[in-house]
Formats: C-alpha cells, sequence, structure tokens
C-alpha cells in the first residue's frame, strides 16, 4: 500500500512543486525526488503510512520520506517553509500551518492516497507550526525549533507540533502512524 502512497506524493510534488501560494514551477531535481519516493516505498509493505516531503529555504524541496523519518534540517538555520503529506491506512488526514506573517491558514483535507499542500513557498516565510488529524488511529509528530532544538513528541487523532507566537520558525519535523 505503501507504493501507492510515496508514488502519489512524488506524482504530486511534481506536479504541485510550483502551486504552492507563489512558487515557481517544478524544477528537474523533483524528478530524483518521485524515483526515490518509489524507491523507498516499493521496499515496504507497511498498512499504515505517513508520507511527507519538506520544502526548506535555500535548498528547496526534499526526497519525500515516511513514518519517523526526519524532513527537513538540524544544525543548518535553514526554515521549513512547506509540506507535502499524504497518508494510507489512517482514514484521511487534515493538516494546516502557521507560517510567520501570515498566522494558520485553512485546514487542507484529503483521502488516503491523496498528496496535501500546507505552507508556502517562494515567499520566504517559515512554518512556525502545524496541525495534522486523521480519520483513525493516531498520528504522532515531533517538531525541531530554531532556538530550541526538538520538542516533545505528541500524539493523538488530532497533533499540533511547533509554537506560535513566538517566531520560532520549524526546521524539521517527524510524522508517524
Amino acid at each position: 500500500m505503501r507504493k501507492s502512497i510515496a508514488a502519489a506524493l512524488a506524482t504530486a510534488t511534481l506536479a504541485l512543486g510550483g502551486s504552492l501560494a507563489g512558487a515557481a514551477p517544478a524544477a528537474a531535481a523533483d524528478a530524483t525526488q518521485a524515483s526515490d519516493v518509489v524507491s523507498a516505498a516499493a521496499s515496504s509493505t507497511a498498512s499504515r503510512a505517513i508520507c511527507y516531503a519538506a520544502h526548506v529555504q535555500s535548498v528547496g524541496w526534499q526526497a519525500a520520506v515516511c513514518n519517523g523519518s526526519v524532513a527537513g534540517t538540524t544544525g543548518q538555520a535553514r526554515n521549513l517553509e512547506a509540506l507535502h503529506i499524504a497518508t494510507e491506512g489512517t482514514g484521511g488526514l487534515c493538516a494546516r500551518a502557521h507560517v510567520r506573517n501570515v498566522g494558520w491558514q485553512s485546514w487542507v483535507c484529503g483521502n488516503d492516497g491523496t498528496v496535501i499542500g500546507i505552507g508556502t513557498t517562494g515567499k520566504n516565510l517559515p512554518i512556525e507550526a502545524v496541525e495534522i488529524k486523521v480519520g483513525t488511529g493516531e498520528v504522532a509528530g515531533q517538531a525541531h525549533l530554531s532556538g530550541l532544538g526538538w520538542q516533545g513528541a505528541v500524539s493523538g487523532t488530532y497533533i499540533q507540533v511547533g509554537t506560535t507566537g513566538q517566531a520560532r520558525a520549524m526546521e524539521a519535523i517527524a510524522l508517524a502512524v
């Protein structure tokens, strides 16, 4: 099942790479990301999965990762600006980001296997917090914040990671189901 979610994430990242608020068109580097996602997914048979790709300041879109792996960077002072997220076996998900100078974005929802995008690209606006809801079971998350490091992990059918009102950019995130 994870192959379909990772393939969907790769395809959507290619197609949507430039469609998040003000982003440039998808780059050729996204083709490498798609190949990496499909290869990683082919080796897993998990019935529940969450896969995500991060858009990082001055880096662009990173390769997608799944189930507890870190997306983003630590120790480089690079902001997380956008995320593409997809699930399998959770009954779908909804997510939204708190973006500096914007505040909370609207909720974006999708069924299992559907990639959703939160945050912005091309505007140099960091994500400061993320909220995620899953339809069934639990999701767990942990955020790495500028000036603070890794926050404690949280889990539930609804989670919030990061901070609001502190001007602390999220630099990395790890999610699991």
